[in-house]
């Protein structure tokens, strides 16, 4: 049974272990990076690392460089789809999904070669029924993905899968599913999140920590697993994380560090994707520098150096099938 509930296969970004005996250390390195760069929101510069494993056959480097290709693009481009169509003839249903996209500006434009999405659509979901009836948790969620069913969701939840266990909570808190008893959503909410937390799920951790905020959990609980998801490298976690041991403000009793503080802002700082982190990280870096000494910036900037190191790399933890 496929399962994603530990954080050590979360550290390689979802990458197979099968295709990695495919490449040699210079494209497994390469991939790696590439998979890290693409998902600190870092799209274009992330496609040469992806491009060296993608050209080698690596399904996983295939499938992120075509969705490098199209988010740093904004839309469905021929080489993008070029990509998705060497993932998915390799299997990944995830591939398959963006070809059945009937949405993108390449299909409405009629500029794409190869199947339509209708054949792409049929495939993708005959593929993962198959699999979804062997126990294979990643083919629940595509089928629920290609809307057959919440069903599919609440197997793979069940099954264990902690990514399945945060979208089937997030799913409820949206509303979907029925429930006759008053309370049993909320309940059956809490349960999900806490069980994908408990997997190991950076998202599922920090959506958790969140719930419990926005249901009065005593504010250490919270804490703890604020803490505990900053340590996974979540970007958001972290740069909330840096702010509470800086005391600006802390809301959850945090001892006050400067330096680590300091270590971890910087590393945010220094990141080189689109989203708003590093910039809001910028701009928190000078308050905390406030309250330091010239030689505690300089250890905050060393501990960030050595952190990295020892740690995964940052990441936002998008989902394979985003936006």
């Amino acid at each position: 049974m496929i399962k994603r509930a530990t954080l050590g296969c979360l550290i390689l970004m979802f990458l197979s272990c099968a295709s990695a005996g495919q490449l040699t250390e210079t494209q497994t390195a390469a991939r790696n990076k590439g998979i890290a760069l693409y998902q600190q929101s870092a799209w274009t510069s992330s496609q040469p690392f992806l491009k060296t494993a993608a050209e080698a056959g690596d399904r996983n480097a295939q499938y992120f460089l075509g969705e490098a290709i199209r988010l740093s693009n904004r839309y469905m481009t021929d080489e993008a789809k070029k990509w998705y169509e060497a993932a998915a003839e390799q299997g990944d249903l995830y591939a398959m999904l963006r070809l059945s996209n009937k949405n993108d500006l390449c299909t409405v434009l009629e500029e794409c070669t190869g199947k339509n999405s209708e054949e792409w659509r049929a495939h993708a979901i005959k593929v993962a029924r198959e699999r979804a009836d062997k126990g294979d948790t990643e083919a629940m969620i595509v089928l629920f993905t290609a809307k057959q069913g919440l069903e599919w969701l609440e197997r793979a939840a069940e099954s264990g899968d902690s990514y399945a266990q945060q979208l089937l909570a997030s799913a409820y808190k949206r509303g979907q599913g029925w429930f006759l008893i008053p309370g049993s959503r909320e309940k059956a909410i809490e349960k999900w999140f806490k069980a994908s937390a408990e997997g190991g799920y950076p998202p599922g951790m920090y959506l958790y920590a969140n719930y419990l905020y926005e249901h009065n959990g005593s504010k250490e609980e919270v804490g703890r697993w604020l803490k505990k998801t900053a340590e996974s490298g979540h970007i958001e976690a972290l740069g909330g994380y840096a702010l509470n041991i800086a005391h600006l403000p802390d809301s959850y009793g945090f001892p006050l560090d400067l330096v680590k503080a300091y270590g971890f802002t910087y590393l945010i700082s220094n990141l080189k994707g689109g989203a708003t982190s590093p910039e809001e990280a910028r701009l928190n870096l000078p308050e905390i520098a406030k309250k330091m000494q010239p030689k505690e910036i300089e250890l905050g900037i060393s501990f960030a150096k050595e952190w990295e190191k020892t740690h995964p790399p940052l990441s936002y933890f998008d989902p394979i099938y985003g936006y």
